[in-house]
């Protein structure tokens, strides 16, 4: 990857955090996809999109985008946390307990 490219997945993330911090979850979700497109190794990326998918109630694209946070970064309890709402939601409960219970080893370290 280039600086270039560092650079341009950089900024889309900071765009999408910058439009989730103002709850405008739905137009973050671009921004978010390019960043991680551009770089599909930043967790960050992953876990933001996660929480816009999360917010737009896209569970299965928020479930998918919080686990490859927890992929890229394993101590990642925001995006385990993310995992274990998601399971909730989606009437998951035991996979849930067990993502919630991970999130919470994860804090810890």
């Amino acid at each position: 990857m280039t600086k270039e490219d560092e650079d341009r997945a950089g900024a889309q993330l900071e765009l999408g955090i910058s439009l989730c911090r103002r709850a405008r979850w739905r137009e973050a979700i671009e921004p978010l996809q390019r960043a991680v497109s551009i770089d599909p190794t930043k967790a960050a990326a992953h876990y933001q999109l996660g929480e816009a998918y999360n917010q737009t109630d896209r569970l299965v694209e928020a479930l998918t985008a919080y686990e490859e946070a927890a992929r890229l970064e394993p101590a990642h309890w925001r995006a385990l946390k993310g995992v274990g709402i998601v399971l909730d939601r989606l009437g998951r409960p035991q996979e849930a307990t067990a993502a919630y219970q991970r999130a919470r080893e994860a804090h810890r370290r």
